[in-house]
């Protein structure tokens, strides 16, 4: 790979200029597809899925808490993954050890639901996740209530 070549500081500065407006022009591209895509019409949900946590059953509905929006972590603590059940999938702890608090999705009308199959390894994701009770939560069947 052949350096770039070494350029006065004026020189590097109008370069760095030019480099700025093509950086402009993607992020307003980007933007606006992003906006495009909030814009995108909604699908109704109809299957009823239950969840089993420490406080009992709960609905899809329940997860988000009353808020508008969820984001759902299909993490991956169950029988058949590397450690069980003495430990949690090993890329779904990692994942749960870089959540930052999520007091920032709440202010924002936005709900974190890690929810799994086989329920809380021994060794488990984090527990002070909001809401554990059904965020770290047992996922009864995966499957539409009948």
């Amino acid at each position: 790979m052949d350096n770039p070549p070494i350029v006065s500081p004026d020189e590097w500065q109008a370069a760095h200029q030019q480099l700025l407006v093509k950086e402009k022009e993607l992020m307003r591209a980007h933007d606006a597809l992003a906006a495009e895509r909030r814009r995108m019409p909604w699908t109704a949900v109809e299957k009823e899925y239950r969840f089993e946590g420490p406080n009992g059953p709960a609905s899809l509905l329940d997860l988000f808490e009353g808020r508008r929006q969820l984001i759902v972590y299909r993490a991956f603590p169950e029988p058949g993954v590397t450690g069980w059940p003495e430990h949690a999938c090993i890329p779904c702890s990692l994942v749960a050890d870089h959540v930052a608090p999520v007091a920032h999705l709440n202010v924002r009308d936005t709900t974190l639901a890690f929810v799994s199959r086989g329920g809380r390894a021994k060794q488990s994701l984090r527990d002070d996740l909001p809401s554990a009770d059904l965020m770290v939560s047992e996922l009864a069947e995966c499957q539409p209530s009948r």
